[in-house]
């Protein structure tokens, strides 16, 4: 075995340890691998190649092969059994012990470079095989980096899909890449404050099932949605038939203003579409205000950590309810404070000043029908459909409206001209209180006394002396078929709308 080690080692290839006993051979396999944590790890180089004397061994010796069978650490590695004296039986036999080549003692060049051959190969094979569980194992990484990748694609479209009815890309970008910002809490910003109701719908609603009123809605806001994404807004929420929307929140906005002055008159555009979807379901045609108002408030996430959300609260939003509380539908009012942070052009239609409950000084409006600049939107039915006069007489009882209650007492005026939108009247009593931007139900009667319709309302948009303009907020199925809007059992949608559309 000495010489055999000699002998190999002399060809300066290989290097060769002789082992001379069972306890020898199982230290050294217990140094080629250690289990640790359920992997093995290599401590010392495992051999290319085992040499084996079958005229030393005996028959209980002969153990060692099953011993190093078993072993995980040396599979593969080639067996070589010699011997002094060969013959086909004793070959055979160690071929049945697992020999894989039998040589003669003492080697000749030939053996020693059949040895080097055969090691070479196993040591290529074995790089080989690491090669190949390296690139399963890149394989098997690359395929859970492919799972876990559509697991994150469905998550995010999941997002996408809740959070982006409410947020613009960038917005909803920016808060998953800022989980922190899920934290109860927030901060006094300086934003622009959004807010738009639908005029006369809570009447029309009564007379819709609940489907039909839910479809109606889900048309409507998934419009507004859209023109308020279109330029960065983001929905606070819908209360009822109103959105509540804010601009340079979460993200700041240098031209948010701009951007809700833009947003609102593509709203006002949209409701264009919004009534070809009450044509096409025999729906009386709908209008929208707006008011649009800015100064600083608190925004952030309010509520508890089981539940919360966004919202924007202070003085401004409140100041806002009320300004969109005076418009009528296809406006947008705008305050002072908000148009003086506007650095673009801008298109005024009137200017008006009102004295909002809860607010201690007059609050300076104008009505915006379109804005310059990269924008250059303007609403499409700005103007004012074509009045007739009335050949009958007509009386208008109306009935002011205070705090959402209707009062009792009257103000009679005549009727003198009338479109599906408006009307202008004369009152009866010159001293009338009636205050312009006050809302009134009108019940109209002809001249034995008889109704000619109920059920519709408006609010006082202009007022000379006597003479009074009236915009309807809301017309019922009698008024349409006085003012000859109801045809065959539809309602006519203006001209001006359908143009827009």
């Amino acid at each position: 075995m000495i010489e055999a080690q000699r002998q190999i080692n002399s060809t300066g290839s290989m290097r060769a340890f002789c082992m001379l006993s069972f306890q020898a051979v199982e230290k050294a396999v217990e140094k080629v691998s250690v289990l640790e944590d359920a992997h093995i790890r290599s401590r010392i180089s495992t051999p290319s190649l085992i040499v084996l004397d079958y005229d030393m061994a005996s028959e209980e010796e002969f153990r060692l092969l099953l011993f190093l069978k078993n072993q995980q650490a040396l599979a593969g590695v080639p067996f070589f059994f010699m011997m002094e004296t060969r013959s086909e039986t004793l070959d055979e036999e160690c071929y049945k012990r697992g020999a894989m080549v039998v040589l003669t003692k003492p080697f000749t060049r030939v053996d020693i470079l059949r040895m080097e051959r055969t090691s070479w190969q196993h040591e290529v094979t074995k790089n080989y095989e690491k090669m190949l569980q390296k690139q399963a194992g890149d394989l098997q990484s690359a395929r859970e980096i492919v799972r876990l990748n559509q697991q994150l694609e469905a998550r995010n479209e999941l997002l996408y899909q809740i959070f982006g009815r409410y947020f613009s890309g960038k917005v909803l970008d920016m808060i998953l890449d800022n989980p922190q910002g899920a934290a109860i809490g927030g901060e006094k910003r300086e934003l622009t404050v959004m807010m738009s109701d639908l005029r006369g719908f809570t009447s029309l609603s009564e007379s819709l099932e609940p489907e039909a009123v839910t479809a109606l809605l889900n048309f409507y806001f998934e419009k507004m949605a859209e023109a308020i994404n279109r330029y960065g807004g983001t929905i606070i929420e819908f209360l009822g038939d109103a959105v509540l929307a804010v601009f340079g929140a979460p993200i700041a906005a240098k031209e948010q203003t701009e951007c809700a002055i833009a947003a609102a008159i593509t709203m006002q555009n949209l409701m264009g579409e919004v009534n070809r979807f009450c044509e096409r379901n025999g729906y009386p045609g709908l209008e929208m205000g707006v008011g649009i108002h800015r100064g600083e408030t608190f925004i952030g996430n309010v509520g508890s950590e089981k539940m919360m959300r966004y919202n924007v609260i202070g003085r401004i939003v409140n100041e806002c309810s009320r300004i969109e509380g005076y418009s009528v539908g296809g406006q947008v009012l705008v305050s002072q404070e908000a148009l003086e942070c506007v650095t673009c052009p801008v298109e005024v239609h009137n200017h008006m000043e009102i004295v909002a409950k809860g607010v201690a000084k007059p609050v300076e409006l104008s009505e915006v029908i379109g804005i310059g600049g990269e924008y250059q939107l303007r609403i499409a039915n700005v103007e004012f459909d074509v009045m007739k006069p009335t050949e009958d007489l007509v009386v208008f009882n109306l009935y002011p409206i205070e705090d959402k209650m209707v009062k009792e007492d009257t103000v009679p005026a005549k009727l003198l001209e009338y479109s599906y939108k408006r009307a202008v009247v004369e009152l009866y009593d010159f001293q009338a209180e009636l205050k312009v931007y006050s809302d009134v139900e009108i019940f109209a009667a002809g001249a034995d006394g008889k109704a000619v319709f109920t059920g519709v309302y408006a609010k006082v948009v202009e007022r000379h002396f006597n003479h009074v303009t009236l915009h309807f907020t809301h017309v019922s199925r009698s008024f349409q078929k006085f003012s000859g809007m109801e045809i065959e059992g539809t309602v006519r949608v203006n001209e001006e709308v359908d143009a827009m559309i």
